[in-house]
């Protein structure tokens, strides 16, 4: 089938993210957008990877064009708070902390020290727990120091973003503001979407409907496969909290606080602070979780949303005339932050195949888009389950659980990459196409695994001047760049409204 139209069915963050995407890099499809306005988008405030920030480059949006609309934050990483005895941080895709030279990684260097020494030199660490924005101006940043585009992660409000995409695109595709009465179905897929006044036919349809995954699963019947037993948790709460103090409060990065029967993310935006507790249903109930987590956040007022979250993925993405985008195709849980990275992965794979095969959907497209789809879901399913499992909090039935949980096969495998001493490698080509090296090395670090371990290393006196010099660099970085509140203020409001508190 050669593909010269695209429905997109569902709005929200992926709805819009695919409209604009299409419509930057494939202009000569007919792109239709189909959502209800009647069914509320839900924004609790996110983090993203650094993907996210290209992505949008690649949508035609530069960071200015909706950075300051949608209330957006850096992030340089994730603090996990009670995790382990001790806190530890998985720093964003800033490759100049992990390389020593072009052949050479930095973590050999820390295998048989404390954890806590690599963590308190840690730069991207040291720069978020001194609240410092991580740059220094427009063209100066802590990544790469130097006039070059770089690659944000940031914290964003989930409903404004969504306003950025509509601005930007809604006027170039056929955009339908309507119910879904019916789906018709027939042999080769989906030939209609069934409205109450109209019925939308395509050549490709585009299955942004969230967690209900409507055409793929409903209607074709494709099956959802599940993760609890490794990633237990099924449940979230939200609530946004006002900033007392924005200036010590809105820090660079996201926290993640264990907590009873699971954790809680800590998001700031520039506008307010997004709060959420992830559980499982299984250790405790949904009254109790909300006192737990009211109690920590110290709020008994503020109205909170209540979530169910289905993990994760479908046996197939793509299927007959139809590709799954987001979370109607998979899901692991909040944590790391990768939900969005489903959207923009699967959509990257599908415009670049596209390409490729002369806009052909064809059974090879299909065939190469689930295989990558799969390896990308299983890599990120094994980096979230080792945090879970490398846990050293045992004071919950929760925690526990991670003990009894059997290992599957396909997580050993990549385990063994980094067990018993981390590769001198940043990505492993077949499978490692979401975190490099240096994460798995922090997350796995953090449990003291390296503790006893020998140094496979033979020129300790150059990884020693780079330990230092990053250290120095570091310094003066925390010394002379702009608390990140500030910073912000600043390039959103102007110069005259940052306050130097």
């Amino acid at each position: 089938m050669r593909v010269q139209s695209v429905c997109i069915v569902g709005g929200g963050t992926s709805g819009w993210l695919a409209a604009c995407y299409i419509n930057h890099n494939l202009p000569s499809l007919n792109v239709t957008l189909i959502e209800s306005t009647k069914i509320g988008t839900i924004g609790v405030g996110e983090g993203t990877q650094p993907y996210t920030t290209t992505f949008l480059r690649n949508c035609g949006l530069n960071p200015e064009d909706w950075m300051k609309s949608s209330d957006a934050t850096y992030k340089l990483g994730v603090e996990f708070i009670g995790w382990q005895k001790d806190s530890f941080f998985v720093d964003n895709d800033s490759t100049l902390t992990h390389i020593v030279s072009p052949s050479r990684l930095v973590h050999n260097y820390w295998v048989g020290i404390n954890p806590n020494e690599y963590y308190d030199w840690l730069p991207a660490y040291r720069l978020a727990k001194a609240n410092k924005s991580p740059k220094f101006s427009k063209d100066l940043d802590f990544v790469v120091g130097s006039k070059v585009q770089s690659s944000e992660a940031v914290h964003f409000n989930a409903i404004k973003i969504v306003k950025s995409l509509q601005d930007k695109v809604k006027d170039k595709i056929n955009y339908i503001d309507g119910e879904i009465v019916d789906v018709k179905v027939t042999h080769q897929g989906i030939d209609g979407i069934i409205l109450e006044t109209q019925t939308v036919k395509s050549d490709l349809y585009l299955d942004c409907t969230g967690f209900k995954s409507l055409l793929l699963e409903k209607y074709l019947g494709i099956k959802h496969l599940k993760i609890d037993s490794l990633l237990p948790c099924d449940k979230a709460i939200a609530m946004p909290t006002n900033y007392k103090n924005p200036y010590n409060e809105c820090h660079p990065y996201t926290k993640s606080t264990a907590m009873n029967s699971g954790w809680k993310w800590t998001i700031p935006t520039f506008g307010r602070i997004g709060n959420g507790y992830v559980y499982s249903s299984s250790f405790i109930t949904k009254d109790q979780a909300e006192l737990e987590f009211r109690q920590s956040v110290n709020d008994y007022t503020t109205d909170v949303i209540h979530l169910d979250m289905k993990t994760g993925y479908k046996e197939q993405i793509c299927y007959k005339n139809v590709i799954a985008v987001g979370l109607s195709g998979g899901f692991v849980e909040p944590l790391e932050a990768t939900g969005i990275t489903f959207t923009t992965k699967s959509l990257e794979m599908l415009v670049s195949y596209l390409k490729s095969f002369n806009l052909e959907f064809c059974d090879a497209l299909k065939d190469s888009i689930n295989d990558l789809y799969s390896d990308l879901f299983r890599e990120i399913l094994a980096f979230i389950h080792i945090h879970y499992k490398t846990n050293s909090k045992k004071d919950t039935d929760f925690w526990k659980y991670f003990d009894d949980v059997p290992m599957p096969e396909f997580i050993k495998e990549i385990l063994r990459n980094f067990i018993p001493t981390p590769p001198e490698e940043l990505f492993k080509e077949y499978n490692f196409t979401m975190f490099h090296s240096g994460q798995w090395f922090q997350v796995i670090n953090a449990c003291g695994q390296y503790l006893n371990e020998k140094r496979n290393i033979t020129d300790i006196d150059y990884y020693n001047i780079q330990k230092e010099m990053l250290k120095v660099r570091t310094n003066m970085e925390i010394d002379c760049f702009p608390n990140h509140y500030q910073y912000l203020e600043m390039i959103y409001n102007g110069p005259s409204t940052a306050s130097t508190s």
